[in-house]
């Protein structure tokens, strides 16, 4: 039997985090004995900007689904009235009705610690690596900044020299690598690095809404398309 697909608008700010979602949803990964996330082929997304959405909110012909994915305008009023399905590191998700929502909390996330068990979630999940990695790591040495995976420094008096190269075997050994190792393995970054990408609360954000994302996609948005 055939099935006309249903309609999601996804009303976004940040357009990649819209595309993850428009991805997974169109992505064919369906089996015989299962369903990945959605069924494939059963929705149609439609992207909409924030500016695009509240044109056609005042114009009131909106009968679609339609999924808010982080602070869009009016969200606010309806957080309060859905019914949250996840909630996690400050991540939640719910709907009421045919308006869903994914928002975030990144003042939830309250020590380096909390962060790494939040990352260390994330790095198991498939977002991009740039919003995984969020901040190139860097070792300032006093007033030059030296990007980390950089193999030469330039020529800096024989203390700075030393200097650096100090605090890079520092850094090292705290992930049982010398100076001369490459430390390429994402988890290991994320450990030695992991005070930056807290310090950071606007990539720390946008971190925690594609974990929204993809929870939502593997875990509810089916139920929510056919509420």
């Amino acid at each position: 039997m055939f099935y006309e697909p249903q309609t999601l608008i996804i009303v976004y700010k940040d357009e990649m985090l819209a595309n993850q979602m428009k991805k997974m949803i169109e992505t064919k990964d369906d089996t015989d004995d299962s369903i990945t996330g959605t069924q494939d082929s059963s929705i149609n997304v439609v992207a909409w900007t924030e500016k695009v959405w509240l044109a056609n909110k005042k114009a009131g012909n909106i009968t679609s689904k339609v999924l808010f994915l982080g602070d869009i305008k009016g969200v606010d009023k309806l957080i309060p009235v859905i019914d949250v399905k996840f909630s996690r590191h400050g991540i939640r998700y719910g709907w009421a009705g045919n308006q869903a929502v994914i928002y975030v909390s990144p003042n939830e996330i309250k020590s380096v610690e909390s962060y790494r068990a939040f990352h260390d979630e994330l790095e198991t999940l498939p977002a991009p690596q740039m919003v995984k990695d969020a901040i190139k790591p860097k070792v300032t040495v006093k007033r030059e900044t030296v990007s980390a995976d950089e193999t030469q420094v330039e020529a800096q008096p024989a203390e700075q020299k030393k200097s650096f190269f100090t605090r890079g075997k520092t850094i090292a050994k705290k992930v049982g690598h010398t100076i001369g190792d490459a430390v390429t393995d994402a988890s290991e970054r994320a450990m030695v690095f992991s005070e930056e990408n807290f310090r950071n609360k606007k990539d720390m954000e946008r971190q925690m809404l594609f974990f929204g994302v993809i929870y939502l996609y593997n875990e509810g948005l089916e139920a929510f398309m056919k509420s």
